[in-house]
């Protein structure tokens, strides 16, 4: 029975071997490389061509290292893997085969090392097949649950019902004190230009445009400041200033108008992970429920630990304090 590379070990050493390409095509003589340019354009073609005559399961073999077989469907994925990195141009079959080549050898050594028989190696490993099962596990699972299309609907409906309906354009005045902002307003009411006194009095980085935030979404803004500018009617001007965790608003009002909601067609696939993520999570909580778990952890009894000293350090602090009154 032959041995055969596989895929996974392959491509796990595919940046060492092309190091050591590199330097074996340093160490090469100019007139060398350029003899082999000519004869290896064909062999780059004719692979391309064999890739799509042949499926993807070939079992053709197309190299023997000591014994051991790489064979054509292996090449072909890693020069599918190349060309999906954006490196296919740079590397042709006979490159890739020798990297093949180099990291059986390199499989073969580390094999006769014994490292995969040592403790931390062998943890390792188990990790890994552990994570690749799970992986693997949920990746099917989810794949397989069924989600009707009045499911997507009702989620359609349940995140577009949070989302803004419409747009608000407009322009503020941002200082530091309630009576700022109140003089503001009155200044406002006797006629000042709105941009102008923003220009003049306001604190933010948008009183240079006169205080123009342009166009924005309630949800994009903090809440009282959402709140305030809901309310209004286009080219209205507060009446009473807005405390924000900022300071003290002043807003005027400009334009508004409604906002397209994002259309179910293109929001399925989004919905279809979010729904996946639900019933995953909620076949879990299943399973935690009927499962026989003893948890052994005791609590940690830290709070009623801390509040011993509290206690204690109140009750010795008097006994200090009399000291310096007994020294008077």
């Amino acid at each position: 029975m032959r041995i055969i590379t596989n895929t996974l070990i392959a491509s796990s050493l595919i940046g060492l071997v092309l190091g050591l390409n590199t330097v074996s095509a340093e160490d090469a003589k100019p007139a060398a490389t350029t003899a082999a340019a000519p004869a290896a354009a064909p062999t780059t073609a004719t692979p391309a061509a064999s890739t799509e005559a042949k499926p993807a399961g070939s079992d053709e073999i197309i190299a023997i290292v000591n014994g051991v077989d790489i064979k054509r469907d292996t090449l072909n994925t890693l020069m599918d893997m190349a060309k999906r990195s954006g490196a296919g141009d740079q590397v042709d079959e006979k490159t890739m085969l020798e990297d093949l080549v180099v990291t059986e050898l390199a499989r073969q050594e580390a094999n006769k090392s014994g490292l995969a028989e040592r403790e931390d190696v062998q943890e390792k490993l188990n990790n890994f097949k552990d994570k690749l099962v799970l992986n693997t596990w949920m990746q099917e699972k989810a794949a397989a649950l069924n989600i009707t299309d009045d499911e997507l609907k009702a989620s359609y409906d349940k995140a577009t019902a949070q989302m803004s309906k419409s747009e608000f354009k407009a322009r503020h005045i941002l200082v530091k004190t309630k009576d700022e902002a109140t003089a503001a307003i009155a200044e406002l009411k006797a006629g000042k230009d709105f941009a102008d006194l923003a220009k003049a009095k306001s604190t933010d980085t948008s009183a240079q445009m006169g205080g123009d935030l342009g166009w924005f979404k309630t949800d994009s803004m903090v809440k009282p400041f959402a709140e305030a500018v809901a309310a209004m009617e286009p080219g209205q001007t507060s009446t009473e200033p807005v405390e924000t965790q900022f300071g003290w608003h002043v807003i005027k009002l400009e334009e508004k108008r409604d906002v397209k909601l994002p259309e179910l067609e293109n929001m399925k696939p989004q919905l279809k992970r979010q729904i996946e993520q639900e019933k995953m999570m909620s076949y879990m909580k299943d399973l935690r429920t009927k499962a026989d778990v003893k948890v052994l952890l005791k609590d940690e009894a830290k709070p009623a630990t801390a509040e011993a000293p509290k206690e204690e350090a109140k009750e010795a602090a008097p006994a200090p304090a009399a000291e310096p009154a007994k020294t008077q």
